[in-house]
């Protein structure tokens, strides 16, 4: 994955199937395109594959996803790249999932309620354990992340409260 990453850029996804007999195959060679969702238009996502549920079907092909924004379904899974522009940022928020996300290029400072900040940088790994987080980018270059995204149960508090999905609201 090259650097030189803007929020416009795709990323080539390619994908595996079989034959009736079972010898694999080449699916499909292609870019999936970046989207920036009105209201959000200094972030864009890549939606490579999402499945409503696990154990999934390798027998059918990833949908089309181009032009979505990533939600995982409760018991879901996704797998997307998140692109957030140079001196922007995310508004805290929470999602009722288990993401795995890699930086792939850039620096991204990760927030918490706490006032806690980590800084990520290409190559670094987060499990985002459905925490409450901000994204900021205090760089010059675009900040690259792939998640794999996980449908899972709501936070239950000591006193049974169960904490809900606070996603950021699109016009």
């Amino acid at each position: 994955m090259s650097s030189n990453n803007t929020l416009t850029s795709g990323a080539r996804m390619v994908v595996t199937s079989h034959k009736e007999d079972g010898t694999s195959v080449l699916h499909s060679d292609s870019i999936v395109e970046a989207f920036s969702p009105p209201g959000l238009t200094l972030s864009s996502f890549i939606v490579f594959d999402a499945r409503a549920s696990v154990p999934v079907n390798n027998q059918e092909a990833p949908p089309d996803l181009q032009k979505t924004i990533p939600r995982v379904a409760p018991g879901g899974v996704n797998f997307v790249i998140t692109n957030i522009a140079p001196r922007h940022s995310v508004p805290m928020h929470r999602t009722i999932s288990l993401d795995y996300g890699v930086v792939l290029s850039g620096e991204i400072v990760l927030g918490l309620d706490d006032g806690e900040e980590t800084t990520l940088k290409a190559g670094d790994v987060i499990v985002q354990q459905g925490a409450n987080h901000a994204w900021h980018n205090r760089t010059d270059e675009v900040c690259r992340i792939s998640f794999v995204c996980v449908g899972s149960e709501k936070i239950k508090l000591a006193n049974g409260e169960e904490l809900e999905q606070t996603i950021t609201k699109l016009p």
